[in-house]
């Protein structure tokens, strides 16, 4: 079964502004919190969703957003 582009960057958590909170479960390995802009991470990973949510609304406040020609 192959990996689709959503369960590569992990499950839905939340949305925050415009960008989302995912969580990533892999089997024997700590879970991993990530911020993400359409399809791609910002920011993380974090231990928790609590951290991910405060770099989230910093993000937002700051206008950070994934540029693809940085």
């Amino acid at each position: 079964m192959s990996k689709t582009a959503k369960s590569k960057i992990g499950k839905y958590v939340c949305t925050i502004g415009y960008v989302e909170v995912r969580q990533r479960i892999a089997f024997k390995k700590p879970t991993e919190v990530f911020v993400v802009h359409k399809k791609n991470p910002i920011a993380g990973p974090f231990t928790s969703i609590a951290e991910a949510k405060k770099e989230a609304v910093r993000c937002i406040n700051e206008g950070i957003r994934y540029s693809k020609y940085k």
